[in-house]
């Protein structure tokens, strides 16, 4: 878990609000608070667990990522895959919930 510390430190000293240019203030300011809940989520058993579900149902849609030990992160195109995935499951429900009503 180590691992997951330290690339929080960097990515938090990277995106702090307190040392990006005045410029970048509002897109650093986003970026470090998803870093934050990010880390909350990966460092609490719970949430991780919980976290690990909700991604396994993306899996389920057909957006597919196997871990392979890097350490480096989900690239974009794997988030934008599980976004897409969230999202057709949320389409889905919807149309359920509607054809019930």
């Amino acid at each position: 878990m180590s691992w997951l510390l330290n690339t929080y430190r960097s990515k938090a000293l990277e995106y702090h609000p307190d040392v990006c240019p005045p410029s970048n203030r509002e897109e650093s300011t986003r970026k470090f608070v998803e870093i934050r809940k990010a880390y909350d989520t990966l460092s609490d058993p719970d949430s991780r667990k919980m976290y690990d579900y909700e991604m396994s149902l993306v899996d389920s849609f057909g957006s597919r990522y196997r871990y392979e030990g890097k350490r480096e992160g989900f690239s974009k195109k794997v988030w934008e895959r599980q976004l897409s995935g969230l999202k057709k499951r949320s389409l889905d429900k919807s149309e359920k919930r509607n054809a019930f009503l």
